[in-house]
């Protein structure tokens, strides 16, 4: 095959390729026409020049079927030679995408990012591998699926470089947990848009302050003291937090990050807000609850809670 392009200057060859791509590309070849194609398409993969390799690459990018060892070059070659392709192409499997993923480029990876077609596992595979310019790509394409998984994995990740979560902020289609923790660690920019954009002003809906309410708590569960503080500060800024987590905090014995909180919310220490829960009557307790905001009819659910952990000695 390779003995129709002998005698063929570069810009002669780059037409060949296209003209290649369009057979392969084309519903209704026959498979007489599709083999010679292939085989051709082969040689003009393996083409010294850049600029013929490219045009096959565009050409051949949109057809459905190909010759995996031909995809794999063409996935491999120059940037110039495979971004085109791997941002188009549906000839991979899932297990070919896990695969390619770590082999290819950081700019093929880009490009594999800005896929319209985007499965779970390929979203995942770039957010646990890319880098955060990967990563901000990913976030920045609608298409991407910004599953649990994937988010947290990008959450964990680049916790350092704010903005590529500040970005991710921007999607109107994150889960209610994942809004939360990123609240925990946008800028404040990016925070005033996550409050609009998911309405977090009205959390009026029961199940909506409970999955709220559960995100926060996962999200503090384990934190140092130090970033409970910073937590805490962020949320009560916020004007999240309510009685209704404090309470929650209690139920589900989150204590340290309940006396930050009743800390950040009273001005005291902690360590008096400690010694109050520890072992102080029941009017020094009301007081402190009513001033960070618990209302009467809420009361004796902190007491019952309170008396609970006494019992238990965990203060």
């Amino acid at each position: 095959m390779q003995d129709q392009l002998v005698g063929l200057d570069d810009a002669a060859r780059a037409l060949v390729a296209g003209r290649v791509g369009a057979v392969l590309s084309a519903e209704t070849t026959s498979p007489a026409d599709r083999l010679a194609a292939e085989m051709l398409a082969q040689d003009i993969a393996r083409d010294v020049v850049e600029q013929v390799r490219c045009a096959l690459s565009n050409a051949i990018r949109n057809a459905h079927h190909l010759p995996r060892p031909l995809a794999m070059m063409l996935a491999h070659d120059v940037d110039s030679v495979a971004c085109p392709f791997l941002e188009v192409t549906e000839v991979f499997s899932e297990a070919d995408w896990q695969s390619l993923i770590l082999t290819i480029s950081r700019n093929a990876r880009v490009s594999v990012a800005r896929r319209e077609n985007m499965p779970d596992s390929l979203a995942l595979s770039l957010a646990e591998i890319g880098d955060s310019v990967v990563a901000e790509t990913l976030v920045e394409n609608v298409a991407a699926p910004m599953t649990a998984v994937v988010c947290d994995t990008l959450l964990q990740r680049f916790e350092s470089e704010i903005w590529v979560l500040d970005k991710m902020a921007e999607r109107p289609d994150l889960l209610a947990d994942v809004v939360i923790k990123l609240t925990l660690k946008v800028s404040a920019a990016a925070r005033e848009k996550l409050a609009v954009l998911y309405q977090q002003e009205d959390f009026t809906s029961p199940v909506a302050a409970e999955a709220e309410s559960a995100a926060v708590l996962q999200t503090v569960g384990s934190m140092s003291r130090k970033d409970l503080v910073a937590a805490a500060e962020t949320l009560h800024s916020d004007g999240r937090l309510t009685p209704f987590l404090l309470l929650d905090a209690l139920r589900d014995r989150q204590l340290a990050f309940l006396e930050v909180a009743l800390s950040v919310i009273s001005g005291r220490s902690i360590e008096h807000v400690r010694s109050v829960l520890e072992r102080a009557d029941t009017a020094t307790v009301d007081g402190l609850l009513c001033k960070v905001g618990v209302l009467k009819p809420m009361l004796d659910d902190f007491r019952t809670e309170i008396e609970a952990v006494r019992a238990c000695k965990k203060f």
